[in-house]
């Protein structure tokens, strides 16, 4: 009897997913079943080429799908896309009500499989439960907090061997996400990227998102009961935007500049994605969300090591060579 276990990666072709996929694939004694909506896409046949990795479709909506491809795993890693409804027209609340429906389905799929050793959920940290009576709300964040705490109430059973995991900032963001990356001034050379935040605000990183989610669930798994209930901040940086600016122009060779604006013009000018970011600033403005507590689990009970980790300057300096701010 083979004693390689099956991890399955939820949203195997997505920016989290690809990320523990990737490391995964490369840890003795796992194999990785990437599960996406659409194995005919270009992301999931290259990874389907690969050998190494099996490519399984299901649907967030469809919990029976999930549960065939969950079938004789040991571990899943599981992640919902708030994102993709927003910018298919839905509100960030009905956005919010989908996520936390998907991120309901993949739990109770999993639940129910004998074979499951451990959860690993997706997560962040909720505006609304760290200040009541409508202060701030950040649906993207909330709504997977909704799901912490229904897996917490609901799946008692699920809830004691899952570990949630707190993703940062990512600083692809300066490339690929149109809202966020610099751009240049029109005939000034300068390159200018707008946020409604104070420049000085820090924020966690979670930095190269092609290795770093996998470094995390690999030591999760690896480190197991001890990894229980537990959350985990993925990430060991901590900058400012302005810090990243700075690091980004020494880089590129480029001259920005970081420019705040409000939350109504970001409104303005971005819609609801930018009110969404804007709040999501303001909650990084008034407290620290990814503050660790009693039930967080550190980077050293991980055993991560930090010279595997890959943070903001190793991201930017990787795009930057292959031509992502030419």
């Amino acid at each position: 009897m083979s004693n390689v276990k099956i991890i399955a990666v939820t949203g195997g072709t997505g920016a989290q997913g690809s990320g523990v996929v990737n490391v995964m694939k490369k840890t003795p004694g796992w194999r990785v079943r990437a599960i996406t909506r659409n194995p005919e896409s270009e992301a999931a046949k290259k990874l389907a080429a690969d050998g190494s990795v099996e490519v399984v479709r299901a649907d967030w909506d469809d919990e029976a799908s999930l549960e065939k491809a969950f079938e004789g795993v040991a571990a899943v890693f599981a992640v919902t896309n708030w994102w993709e409804s927003l910018f298919s027209g839905k509100s960030q609340w009905e956005s919010g009500d989908i996520e936390e429906r998907h991120g309901m389905n993949l739990a109770r799929a999993a639940a129910k499989m004998p074979t499951l050793e451990h959860y690993l959920w997706s997560t962040q940290p909720s505006a609304k439960r760290v200040f009541p009576g409508g202060k701030l709300e950040t649906p993207h964040m909330d709504y997977k907090a909704n799901v912490d705490a229904r897996i917490k109430a609901e799946l008692p059973e699920l809830a004691r061997k899952t570990t949630y995991l707190y993703f940062g900032y990512y600083p692809q963001n300066m490339a690929y996400f149109p809202l966020i990356k610099p751009f240049e001034y029109p005939g000034t050379g300068q390159y200018v990227q707008i946020l409604a935040t104070d420049p000085q605000a820090k924020v966690l990183l979670a930095g190269d998102m092609s290795v770093n989610p996998g470094i995390w669930v690999r030591q999760a798994l690896a480190t197991g009961s001890a990894a229980f209930a537990k959350y985990a901040n993925v990430a060991l940086e901590r900058w400012s935007f302005q810090q990243m600016m700075d690091k980004w122009c020494e880089i590129t060779g480029k001259r920005g500049a970081v420019v705040q604006v409000s939350e109504e013009v970001w409104t303005k000018f971005l819609g609801p994605a930018g009110t969404e970011l804007a709040w999501q600033f303001k909650f990084g403005e008034l407290c620290d969300p990814w503050a660790v507590g009693d039930d967080f689990i550190s980077p050293e009970e991980l055993a991560i090591n930090p010279s595997e980790v890959m943070g903001f300057e190793h991201t930017i300096r990787g795009l930057a060579s292959i031509g992502m701010f030419d």
